[in-house]
């Protein structure tokens, strides 16, 4: 820390007092400036140098600011007491005011190129903060769009999935009605042969006998082709039903003079 040049007022016989409230303030300015209070003394000398216009405060003031770090101050106030006059000034103070400003100088041209160089790089990451800002949401956009699209495309799956599987449902009821039908024809068709066989057996005559012969094979053929009829039919309704459903349940069984079939479930 380099030392304030403090002002010794002599009161010669023939020289003007010193303003007692400037060297008051002087005197508080070297307190606070022994105490590292650079700031403030800096503060009570600039009131010194307006009370009393003394080149020495104007050039402690100038101290005081380089101590305090304040850069720019401290050159301007050195720049003017070197500007005083000549004979109002201290050559040994010029030189000393001289070599600080050139100090100051390279001082202040390094803090503004490396602010130049920090600003630089603030706008850098500020510049690559918002190009990753616009990536992002660029690829949300992205992300959404294909979400819709892939909704969409399921939402269409599903429902041509289900358009199949009511068509499917529809034929296999239709076809599954048909077998129905088949199967109970061919039931009438047992129950027809059937009778015609008992009829045959109680017959008395050849010509009876004969027709009745006839009728029961015609019967029990027509019985055998509506029988193929209705389990062709309610094998096809089975594998076109939609799974997941109920299955539908088929039954055979022989009867007499033909067979039995059924079929049931749920529609």
């Amino acid at each position: 820390m380099r030392p304030l040049v403090l002002l010794v007022l002599l009161v010669p016989l023939l020289s003007f007092a010193a303003n007692p409230k400037a060297t008051a303030l002087a005197r508080d300015a070297d307190r606070l400036y022994k105490e590292n209070k650079y700031r403030e003394a800096a503060a009570l000398l600039k009131q010194a140098y307006d009370v009393e216009p003394n080149p020495l405060y104007l050039y402690n003031i100038a101290r005081a600011w380089d101590q305090a770090g304040e850069l720019e101050s401290a050159l301007d106030t050195y720049r003017q007491y070197v500007g005083l006059p000549s004979d109002t000034t201290t050559p040994e103070l010029v030189k000393k005011a001289n070599l600080a400003m050139d100090r100051l100088r390279t001082l202040v041209a390094r803090g503004e190129a490396d602010k130049k160089v920090n600003e630089a790089e603030k706008k850098r990451l500020e510049e690559d903060k918002a190009k990753a800002e616009s990536r992002a949401e660029q690829e949300a956009r992205v992300a959404a769009e294909q979400k819709r699209a892939f909704e969409a495309k399921e939402r269409a799956a599903q429902q041509s999935q289900q358009s199949s599987l009511g068509t499917r449902k529809l034929v296999s009821l239709i076809v599954g009605g048909v077998g129905v039908v088949s199967l109970g024809t061919s039931l009438v068709f047992a129950l027809l042969a059937n009778g015609s066989r008992n009829a045959f057996r109680v017959a008395t005559t050849l010509e009876g006998k004969t027709q009745l012969e006839g009728a029961t094979r015609g019967q029990a053929l027509a019985c055998d082709l509506t029988l193929l009829v209705g389990v062709a039919a309610a094998v096809t309704a089975v594998v076109l039903f939609p799974k997941g459903d109920q299955p539908v349940s088929l039954l055979l069984g022989p009867t007499q003079g033909g067979a039995y079939a059924g079929i049931g479930g749920t529609f």
